[in-house]
């Protein structure tokens, strides 16, 4: 890996200590400030949605623009929704926030086509993979701090600190390369192509895997602290364990090769759904660690999926198909929260359930889907 790859890694990794020291116990801090879990699965959602309202506009003008200052205008949106959510006093004061954050996403998609730029095209499942891995490394152990921080300070405490780590990162990302997209006669055919066949072949089961698998995570901090009883503390431990599967399953899911056939992907969504399983039916701290353990596939799954989609419409429209990717992913996410909300007031249980049924349908679709460029 060259030195921007690195620079791309290691801001990632202090963006995911600042990240993990809240977004576990988020849901929890959403319920404090008076929002039940419908709201706040509904909270979740406009979060989901304000990302994937962004990945296509901005994943089209990655093709066209310098992408440095677009990928600078994502971090600084981050750094200033942190300080947003810190400062608020009820729930619908902490939406804007929340929103904020969600639309600070949109350079995912610009990360993911200066990477593949950088890398030159090749090996992206590994790029890919260990690039995002170094994000989740710095999850390790800043859940587990961001849950004693909130018991002995305050969540607003918590967002502060996560504020500093954010600029640090944001620093971090000063120091690389500039980048410019492909010339212009190499990019025919505009942002329409996200709309032919080639592509919502591709996209179709890429929104039911991951709407299946994303079912597990809005609410599971509640009914882990609502009905196994786990203190604030414990929920953010559990984060810690998830940032530990996503960095070693990320590392070894990306190294599985099995074209014609998405092997990694297929594999990672059998573990999200033994996590489902684990979820419901093993007991105490040791059942619920070792399935957030395994649920840390689920962020495997959708590196690669971003690896298949990078030479899925071309080198000159790279920006446009990881930013149309990045949109199928959020709309499962923007769904799941909602539906997870309405599903877990009826019963806890249910939005477990609903995933233990969905997830292996995603997955026989997901090991059909061909290659890169093969669609």
């Amino acid at each position: 890996m060259n030195r921007d790859i690195r620079l791309i890694g290691l801001a990632l990794f202090l963006w995911g200590v600042g990240e993990g020291l809240f977004f576990y116990i988020q849901p929890l801090y959403i319920e404090q400030l008076g929002a039940n879990p419908a709201q706040v699965g509904g909270v979740l959602s406009l979060m989901g949605l304000a990302a994937a309202l962004a990945y296509i506009p901005t994943g089209y003008l990655s093709d066209r623009l310098p992408r440095k200052p677009v990928l600078l205008g994502g971090w600084l949106l981050g750094f200033l929704a942190v300080l947003i959510s810190a400062l608020a006093r009820s729930w619908q004061a902490l939406a804007p926030g929340l929103i904020l954050y969600g639309l600070s996403a949109y350079c995912i998609p610009v990360i993911n086509a200066y990477l593949a730029t950088a890398a030159r095209g090749e090996n992206l499942e590994r790029v890919f993979t260990a690039t995002f891995a170094a994000h989740t490394a710095g999850t390790v152990l800043s859940p587990t701090v961001g849950g004693l921080l909130a018991e002995a300070l305050s969540m607003r405490a918590v967002y502060l600190i996560s504020a500093v780590l954010f600029a640090l990162s944001t620093a971090t990302v000063l120091g690389i390369s500039p980048q410019q997209p492909a010339e212009k006669r190499n990019r025919q055919g505009g942002w329409r192509l996200v709309l032919t066949p080639r592509f919502l072949r591709f996209a179709g089961p890429v929104l039911l895997t991951f709407f299946s698998m994303y079912l597990l995570f809005p609410l599971a901090p509640n009914f882990l602290a609502d009905v196994r009883g786990l203190s604030t503390a414990r929920v953010g431990a559990l984060g810690s364990v998830y940032a530990v599967g996503t960095t070693l399953l990320s590392l070894a899911l990306g190294r599985l090769r099995g074209e014609p056939r998405a092997w990694g992907l297929f594999l990672g969504q059998g573990l999200v759904w033994a996590s489902a399983a684990l979820l419901l039916w093993a007991p105490g701290m040791a059942g619920a660690a070792l399935a957030f353990f395994l649920r840390g596939a689920y962020q495997a799954c959708r590196a690669l999926t971003q690896a298949r989609a990078g030479n899925l419409l071309g080198e000159a429209r790279r920006g446009l198909s990881l930013g149309a990717t990045e949109t199928v992913i959020a709309a499962a996410q923007v769904l799941a929260p909602a539906a997870a909300g309405w599903l877990y007031v009826v019963h806890p249980v249910w939005p477990f359930l609903a995933a233990l049924a969905l997830v292996p349908a995603g997955a026989v679709l997901t090991a059909a889907l061909p290659g890169d460029g093969a669609i």
